[in-house]
């Protein structure tokens, strides 16, 4: 069957046409069922459902244009000069195209910081060269030629996309060996696949030149993709919504645990969390107690975070982020917010007048000096990413949006996602509540100023969540009054 000094199948033209005109019709039928699919399902960030549309629709178009470079080759058809010509194009544009937008998928689907800028440049770069390269074949025929008998065949130069992927590709495994340790095994078993079935089916085509069999192996990766992300949204949907209406005291680790009978060594276990919990928060309370606040302030905020996670949680937002564990962790490393407050001196932080410049800068090391704390409490004790998610809290809850807030200047998604749930809680606390320098604004007033926010100082997307549960964090705070 395979000639392998002339590198084609040895199968009539008829049989090799129908072979591959079937693969893209399941190409097309399969990408517009999971197009579909995607469309009407929060299973994903916004930004990855959107980019795996991109990817599923250009897949889609690539067999579309495939099926009609194989009915229009040759002299059979009437305007086959015109059909050709125009589906080779589309095809081979489309084909680097899918490339690029799983390219971006993959990176917003991770969305981890190291190596993400650099990544991005590769993907505009590589794009760029790529378009150049496709715009002049039809006058140079480097990718491809068609002759006078309106026959495809490859042009000198059409290993070119071929190299531009394999720089993508190294340049994305890189990327992800960068955040190797902040990458779940969910998201890394659907990346490998991800990459390894486009390649191994554009292998095959390369070896047996005539099948059509690139599409499929997109068509493949992104079934896996859907199919993990559609398994996530299961667990996730395994909260009650009912939950979001126990009182404070029961929306603990047991939230989280199946009702089971758990093992001694379980309870244990499970004694020991609650003997750390009440631990860190007997200890900001002691730094919220400074500034004279009643302490119960870390309660409050703590009570708001979870609420909000949840919310978030519910609607499908940051999945690839927001497990049980997550929010577990979450509300843990909540009290921990302010524990940099320590290294503020009294006369600063009791201050009834507003900071002189130098007073806040001071204020503003609390910050940074947090993150550093956390790690001398934590390090050693405790699990990686608990500790990574009180660091982050301590250390960038006063980022804004719009990279306007402290300590580093983070802009949009860069500020880590526990940091972003923790302002929005962190600043209605301050705003409904007494302080020596101020008196409590009412919660129409706290709302606005959050909705005025938006895109500003909050995450779009967050700040409308948290103001679609305005009824339930309203009544956490009358919960405190008079404690």
């Amino acid at each position: 069957m395979y000639n392998i000094k002339k590198g084609y199948l040895n199968m009539s033209k008829e049989l090799l046409t129908i072979i591959n005109i079937t693969l893209d019709y399941y190409n097309i039928v399969i990408g517009i069922i999971l197009f579909i699919s995607v469309l009407f399902r929060k299973t994903i960030t916004d930004k990855v459902r959107t980019w795996f549309k991109h990817m599923v629709l250009c897949n889609i178009i690539m067999a579309a244009s495939d099926i009609f470079t194989w009915i229009f080759e040759g002299t059979a058809h009437p305007g086959n000069r015109y059909v050709l010509p125009a589906a080779m194009f589309i095809f081979y544009f489309m084909s680097f195209a899918v490339v690029i937008t799983s390219g971006y998928y993959i990176l917003n689907f991770l969305n981890k910081d190291k190596g993400k800028k650099f990544l991005k440049g590769i993907l505009i770069l590589l794009a760029i060269v790529y378009l150049v390269i496709l715009v002049a074949t039809p006058f140079t025929d480097l990718l491809y030629k068609i002759d006078q008998n309106n026959i495809y065949s490859r042009g000198q130069y059409f290993v070119i996309p071929i190299i531009l992927e394999i720089i993508l590709y190294c340049t994305l495994v890189i990327y992800i060996i960068l955040n190797l340790k902040a990458i779940s095994k969910d998201q890394l078993f659907t990346v490998i696949w991800f990459l390894i079935f486009p390649q191994a089916t554009q292998i095959i085509q390369l070896i047996f030149y005539g099948v059509s069999t690139i599409n499929t192996g997109f068509t493949l990766a992104f079934l896996v993709a859907f199919i993990l992300s559609n398994r996530r949204l299961e667990e996730t949907l395994d909260f009650k919504e009912s939950e979001l209406d126990e009182k404070e005291s029961e929306l603990s680790e047991k939230e989280f645990e199946l009702h089971e009978k758990v093992s001694e060594i379980e309870r244990s276990k499970l004694q020991v969390i609650k003997m750390q919990n009440h631990t860190i928060e007997s200890l900001s309370n002691l730094v919220e107690n400074r500034d004279e606040d009643t302490g119960e302030h870390v309660r409050r905020t703590r009570a708001y975070v979870e609420l909000l996670a949840v919310q978030l949680m519910k609607n499908g937002h940051y999945p690839e982020i927001l497990t049980p564990r997550y929010i577990r962790f979450l509300k843990r490393a909540a009290p921990m917010h302010d524990i940099g407050k320590i290294v503020v001196p009294d006369a600063v932080l009791k201050k009834p007048g507003r900071l002189t410049p130098d007073e806040f800068a001071q204020m503003k090391r609390h910050a940074a000096e947090g993150g550093r704390i956390v790690h001398e409490i934590l390090d050693g004790y405790e699990d990686p990413e608990y500790i990574r998610i009180t660091a982050d809290i301590a250390t960038h809850h006063h980022e804004k949006w719009d990279g306007s807030g402290y300590p580093d200047g983070l802009k949009g998604e860069a500020i880590p996602l526990c940091a972003r749930i923790m302002a929005i809680a962190d600043v209605f606390d301050a705003l409904v509540s007494p302080r020596i320098y101020k008196s409590p604004m009412t919660y129409e007033e706290a709302y606005k100023i959050i909705e005025t926010g938006i895109g500003v100082h909050f995450d779009p997307i967050i700040a409308k969540e948290f103001l679609n549960i305005k009824e339930k964090t309203a009544a956490v705070n009358e919960s405190f009054k008079g404690i």
